[in-house]
């Protein structure tokens, strides 16, 4: 639920700093309806995943696994692992349109914002689709120019990437906010990036960081219970279970900070402050944009 008294949008230029801390306020908040939306979206694919793991696994041994037919099993695991991530990208979708929502002081439930969101569901797998494309386009691209420059080229790979995601991250809010198509709303995205680029990528590399910290100690245990359980049933929970959290945290903890970002870059950009302050006086005439 909602907090009665939400905080107020920091409609303003915000630092690195802030939008952290924005973006964690509005997630500590409202965190009740971001653990509806994220285990109501990714606890059927993992139950599922886990049954199908453990009816299928006959000895776990050495760190190894067997099982009846290994290649149907192979083959199980990595079509239920596409279920599992398909959910996961709506999960994202959904904790990015509530966080719009919860942002902007718009009282909002889980409940809501799933009967909200429901059909444009297509849509945004669409959009993230058209990324993926743009991501191989990017990473063929960065290979082709970079192999013969060894390590060097790798690098290059490596930068690309994180320009990509940089450059195009702010393409979900602009989706769900402002009911843009897939092909709008990665333009969209360019366009609040473009001349603010290094202060976008400082405010998600902090957020990425602190998500990589969490996760990392949630790998090691993973590796720990691999290593050391001997048995289907606590290896599948153990596993699962860890990697189920570590994504929930991860999800949970991106979306506010990247719906955050986009709306800095409007007001940066557009004067989104003083439109808003517009439409609340009942105007007729927007004043013109104003860049910070």
């Amino acid at each position: 639920m909602t907090p009665e008294h939400p905080t107020p949008p920091d409609l303003r230029p915000l630092g690195v700093g802030e939008t952290l801390d924005a973006g964690f306020r509005l997630l500590r908040q409202n965190l009740g309806a971001y653990l509806k939306i994220t285990v109501g979206f990714m606890i059927l694919p993992v139950v599922i995943l886990g049954v199908f793991m453990v009816s299928q696994i006959v000895l776990i041994r050495n760190g190894l696994l067997y099982v009846d037919n290994p290649d149907s099993y192979n083959t199980t695991v990595v079509l239920l692992g596409l279920l599992a991530r398909l959910a996961q990208l709506l999960c994202f979708g959904v904790l990015v349109h509530l966080s719009t929502r919860l942002y902007m002081n718009q009282e909002e439930t889980a409940g809501g914002i799933l009967s909200a969101s429901r059909r444009r569901f297509l849509p945004f797998i669409g959009l993230t689709l058209l990324l993926g494309m743009y991501a191989i386009g990017v990473v063929l691209g960065a290979s082709i120019v970079g192999g013969p420059f060894g390590e060097a080229g790798a690098l290059l790979v490596v930068a690309s990437m994180i320009a990509w995601f940089t450059v195009y991250s702010l393409a979900a809010p602009a989706f769900w906010y402002e009911g843009l198509r897939a092909a709008k709303a990665v333009g969209r995205s360019r366009e609040l990036v473009k001349g603010r680029f290094w202060r976008v990528l400082g405010s998600l590399a902090v957020g990425v960081v602190i998500i990589g910290v969490l996760t990392l100690g949630l790998g090691a245990l993973v590796v720990s219970a691999f290593l050391n359980v001997e048995s289907p049933v606590p290896y599948v929970i153990l596993t699962l279970g860890l990697e189920f959290v570590g994504t929930a945290i991860s999800l949970m903890i991106l979306a506010p900070i990247v719906t955050i970002v986009y709306f800095d870059g409007r007001v940066r950009l557009e004067g989104l402050d003083m439109q808003l302050q517009l439409d609340d006086a009942n105007e007729d005439e927007p004043p013109p944009p104003v860049p910070w």
